[in-house]
């Protein structure tokens, strides 16, 4: 194609010499195939609709003092085939149930696409140097 209608995203198309920046790690391969192998940013497409991991997250902190300081959850997304994506909630916690992350998010007002629809429970979540939660590589544990 030649470009959008948008002048801000024209814009970016052409100053990426027709390429449009989705936020999608993709492979291309020698006959042009495009691969999309993962996200830059952390968003679910379930249902048709967008859904930020980090929201999720976010609706969840702070919402389990019960389980103590170690405590740790996180959300990675997995392909589904009704859906085109799942939520997961990964932690440490093997006494968290679902129905405490489904009250906890409809506290915070999101939908029940942000509800995660399974639980796995890991020893430890991988860490950065910051303390942060490893995402990738939580991801490639799940």
């Amino acid at each position: 194609m030649r470009g959008y209608l948008n002048t801000e995203a024209n814009a970016q198309f052409q100053a990426l010499d027709g390429w449009y920046d989705t936020g999608d790690i993709v492979r291309v391969d020698p006959d042009g195939f495009v691969f999309i192998l993962g996200r830059l940013k952390r968003f679910a497409k379930i249902s048709g609709e967008m859904v930020s991991l980090a929201a999720v997250e976010d609706a969840m902190a702070g919402n389990f003092p019960q389980y103590g300081l170690r405590f740790a959850v996180a959300v990675v997304a997995r392909p589904d085939a009704a859906r085109g994506e799942r939520l997961i909630a990964v932690t440490n916690e093997p006494r968290l149930t679902l129905e405490e992350i489904r009250a906890a998010i409809h506290g915070r007002g999101l939908s029940n696409l942000a509800v995660p629809r399974e639980i796995k429970l890991i020893h430890e979540l991988p860490r950065l140097g910051t303390g942060k939660v490893n995402h990738r590589e939580l991801e490639r544990m799940v």
